[in-house]
């Protein structure tokens, strides 16, 4: 595989999980609208929303948002197997699911056999999995399911067996090889990950012991493992352990930076301590609210002018769970695996918003324990100046981080041509959406355009991006001169690319690839 075919491949894999990407913006809203509406804080300043009423309505909403963010690794299997399946994508998607439920309960079950896993008592790093008690194994997991099962689909969905085992002829083999080889995956996994995880226990204690510098490596580290799923092993043992500190605060013993930070909030004279909330991401409030707020203008200013709309769009609901609730995913996956360079930047960055503001006394959680970055600004550091909160700081840090990831992201995407969001087409010759095409006329062309390209035994796969429809074809010379498409069959351009051709069609892209792959009973 060269490297245009490798390059090729990350883009797809961008473009297949754009799918998930945007439904995590409507889940971290619900999530953040939850967890803000019934924190301590805000109910201590507004006591009606402690009533049943709210209480309900605002648990409904987070427990609804958790579906999806609760269950990203599940979904990117899915998505992924589904979105590289040749053919018959449906059977690729149930064994995505199939084969990522094979792996945790394999994991779990061997673990849980050999005394690694308590069920009933779940260790950082190991978690209830729809209704399985294995290793989280995050996205990685995920993703590895479904580029298996999609590889396994592929090779396997024509095969022909043997008369005596010819009803599992074709896509009724995958669910099979799916079970066995994930259960193989499973077992890999089960000793490939307890090591790593044994690892990161001993960061924790570097990262305890450094100040300023385990700080940054704090912000950096768990921003850095968040793809892997092994970032909560870099907070949640300083959250709940002593790792975190222990104190005697107003006669009550505490160990954890959670429950000293608490106990802080709640005491008339505690004052508090830079060594506590630092481990409550302190320094997310600064990358959550202001850093990644000016990446999202940079996607939307470095998006191509047809394709602004959308991202502004895209960029407004990313952003708001990110501001006011902290919850930075939706819009960390929308350039993480298609961008990665400004993901280590952003990563960097966030070690970085961790150091100084340790170094300069900055006191506000960012922790969705205590209503996120917005909501903790407003009531634990506003309102908590008296206790040596140092709120001011975010007024510097603030327009700098806005500034720094703005022009940072602006300038790396640009130089190097990423493929953000808005900028999949790299022509200026879409500019002509057929907004007005009917779901008629586009089943009347569509055959045409299938004889423009040679065929349909010359088309291997349809799909479309933002305003092309994207055929990979088997054979280039049997394309139609390019007048053909623009001249007869409505197209705004054609654009040939290594093993096939773009044809654009504006915002009805998605509309022509369905019903391409209708015609060509490829659905």
């Amino acid at each position: 595989m060269n490297k245009e075919e490798v390059l090729g491949k990350f883009q797809r894999l961008g473009k297949v999980l754009m799918t998930p990407v945007l439904i995590l913006p409507i889940a971290g809203i619900l999530v953040g609208l939850g967890n803000a509406f019934t924190s301590k804080s805000l109910i201590a300043v507004a006591p009606w929303l402690g009533t049943i009423v709210p209480t309900m309505i605002f648990t409904l909403c987070k427990v609804a948002g958790n579906v999806v963010m609760g269950n990203i690794p599940a979904i990117f299997a899915i998505c992924v197997a589904y979105g590289f399946a040749k053919s018959e994508k449906a059977t690729a998607a149930l064994c995505g699911f199939l084969g990522y439920m094979t792996m945790n309960t394999v994991m779990g079950t061997f673990l849980t056999t050999t005394g690694v896993i308590d069920p009933a008592n779940l260790a950082t790093g190991q978690s209830s999995i729809l209704g399985v008690s294995t290793l989280d194994t995050g996205v990685i997991g995920g993703l590895a399911v479904g580029a298996l099962v999609a590889w396994l689909h592929n090779r396997y969905y024509k095969i022909e067996l043997p008369p005596v085992l010819s009803i599992f002829n074709g896509t009724r083999f995958i669910p099979a090889v799916t079970l066995l080889f994930c259960t193989v995956l499973g077992l890999l996994m089960s000793f490939i990950f307890p090591p790593i995880q044994g690892a990161l226990g001993m960061l924790s204690e570097f990262i305890r012991s450094t100040g300023a510098l385990g700080s940054f490596v704090y912000g950096a580290a768990e921003r850095l493992l968040l793809p892997f799923g092994l970032h909560h092993f870099v907070y949640l043992p300083f959250m709940f352990t002593s790792l975190g500190g222990t104190a005697t605060i107003d006669g009550m013993d505490l160990t954890g930076a959670v429950n000293i930070y608490n106990a802080i909030l709640n005491s008339s004279s505690t004052p508090f301590d830079i060594e506590v909330s630092r481990f409550v991401m302190n320094g997310k409030v600064i990358f959550a609210m202001f850093g990644l707020t000016g990446a999202a203008l940079a996607f939307y200013r470095t998006a191509l002018p047809e394709n602004k709309k959308k991202v502004g769009a895209l960029m407004i609901a990313v952003v708001i769970p990110c501001f006011f609730m902290g919850i930075t995913e939706p819009i960390e996956y929308s350039f993480l695996f298609i961008a990665p360079v400004l993901y280590v930047f952003h990563a960097v960055m966030a070690g970085l918003a961790y150091a100084l503001t340790y170094l300069l006394n900055f006191n506000v959680a960012g922790s969705a324990a205590f209503g996120g970055p917005f909501l903790s600004l407003v009531f634990n550091g506003i309102l908590g100046a008296g206790k040596g909160s140092n709120w001011q700081v975010i007024l510097i840090l603030g327009p700098a981080y806005f500034a720094a990831y703005y022009f940072a992201f602006k300038a790396i995407i640009l130089k190097k041509g990423l493929k953000t969001p808005g900028r999949e087409d790299a022509s200026d010759e879409d500019d002509a959406p057929q907004a007005t095409v009917s779901s008629t006329e586009i089943s009347k062309v569509i055959p045409q355009i299938i004889q423009a390209v040679g065929g349909a035994q010359n088309i291997k796969s349809a799909d479309a991006c933002f305003t092309r429809l994207r055929l990979q074809l088997n054979d280039m010379d049997k394309v139609a001169d390019d007048g053909v498409f623009t001249r007869d069959l409505g197209a705004n351009g054609i654009v040939h690319v290594s093993g096939g051709v773009q044809i654009v069609y504006g915002n009805k892209a998605s509309l022509y690839a369905t019903q391409m792959r209708e015609a060509l009973e490829q659905e």
